[in-house]
């Protein structure tokens, strides 16, 4: 049976669809953190409820649960996604035949989103992870490649996480010199032809974002008719942790102000989830 809880960025996030609402009974239980968390610390456990409330609030999920009909769209927008199926083809692949080429699309991704990362070890460990990515160790996950067209040039990829009834749109990443290709654009819609389809709930885009700063979710809104579910959030703090924030949620205002410093940033974005989760008290 699959958890319904995983580690990720110093959190206990669900692993189950965000219309069903997690078992929380084991909070109380300090081992239980340990264990979900793989051996990691978990600062705290974050969860929805209330899915889709129709109400708005200061928490959404982002999904798309109809049909995609291009010819809804503005002609400026139209013209956006013509441009990449014209320049660019999309296709299932597996991630090992494709390992040296999907790291270089990942590490310009993150060079073009920070200007003080450094290369280091990365693409030799990414090449060497993504090359175990055989056909008998994808799992639900489906890997999607955008190669410009006629060429086996690489140019972005995404990941989708197929479940019974809903699809999780993981990942998206791109070759930042080749955007003018509307390679975004060519994966986006790749991915509503392929998994939008009878028998699917929706697809999700994605949660409200605190740490990673991005447009990406903006740019579905406008151009695949994406659109907010909204939602209630919930945060279980570790108590260490609960008192940590407590402390320093007064000053949030002041730390937003050198938030530029990477640790103060994220320091910061837990303070603002904070905020967040208390509109909903």
């Amino acid at each position: 049976m699959e958890r319904e809880w995983e580690y990720y960025n110093h959190a206990l996030v669900p692993t189950t669809a965000p219309h069903v609402v997690p078992d929380t009974s084991w909070m109380g239980d300090g081992k239980k953190w340990r264990e979900l968390a793989d051996g990691k610390r978990a600062l705290f456990a974050r969860w929805i409820s209330d899915f889709d409330c129709g109400e708005e609030t200061e928490w959404w999920c982002l999904i798309k649960d109809t049909p995609f009909d291009m010819m809804s769209l503005k002609s400026n927008r139209r013209s956006l996604i013509t441009r990449g199926l014209k320049r660019v083809d999309v296709r299932v692949i597996v991630p090992a035949d494709y390992a040296e080429q999907m790291a270089n699309v990942l590490i310009k991704a993150w060079k073009s989103y920070d200007a003080r990362y450094e290369e280091g070890n990365d693409r030799k460990r990414l090449t060497a992870e993504f090359g175990q990515l055989t056909v008998g160790h994808l799992e639900n996950n489906e890997y999607l490649g955008a190669f410009l067209k006629d060429t086996d040039t690489m140019i972005g990829y995404s990941i989708y996480i197929l479940h019974d009834d809903w699809i999780e749109y993981s990942v998206v990443k791109t070759d930042p010199e080749y955007l003018n290709t509307q390679v975004n654009a060519a994966l986006a819609y790749y991915g509503l032809q392929r998994y939008m389809k009878p028998g699917i709930r929706y697809i999700l885009g994605g949660y409200r974002t605190m740490i990673h700063e991005t447009n990406y979710q903006d740019y579905l809104l406008k151009n695949f008719g994406y659109r907010k579910a909204y939602c209630r959030l919930h945060i279980q703090y570790r108590p260490w942790m609960k008192a940590i924030v407590s402390i320093l949620y007064p000053w949030r205002n002041v730390i937003q102000k050198f938030s530029k410093n990477r640790l103060l940033y994220q320091v910061w974005c837990t303070l603002r989830q904070e905020e967040i989760h208390r509109t909903f008290l």
